[in-house]
């Protein structure tokens, strides 16, 4: 996506993510797994992340972000917009989240931080 179809400021935030996958292993007890990452960017809309794994593209997601200047994890709802290979080692998969409004989530606040780092 080009910078003139992007809706908000993308800032160069480094944060620990969070993401909750459910697992669809046969004989595993756990219904879900959690998968911890960082962010590269962040904005008002969403956030790039690097990765150990592929996510599957349309997925709605629960996950944790720790902001800076925020002292409780922010939980919300993400949308897995793209799924890239990138050529980090370490994290050889690249991905961008969709935040969404959902009610049960952080999004407020998240509005709210990201709004105060932009200025």
């Amino acid at each position: 996506m080009t910078e003139q179809k992007r809706k908000h400021l993308r800032l160069p935030i480094e944060s620990t993510i969070c993401i909750k996958l459910l697992t669809s292993r046969p004989g595993q007890d756990e219904s879900a797994r959690m998968l911890m990452c960082k962010s590269l960017n962040v904005s008002r809309g969403g956030l790039q992340v690097m990765l150990e794994e592929e996510l599957t593209v349309g997925t709605i997601l629960q996950i944790g972000v720790e902001l800076p200047g925020e002292k409780d994890r922010l939980c919300l709802a993400a949308a897995v917009r793209w799924c890239l290979p990138s050529k980090n080692e370490q994290n050889p998969w690249m991905a961008g989240f969709q935040i969404l409004n959902a009610s049960d989530s952080d999004i407020e606040r998240w509005v709210t931080s990201i709004e105060a780092m932009e200025s």
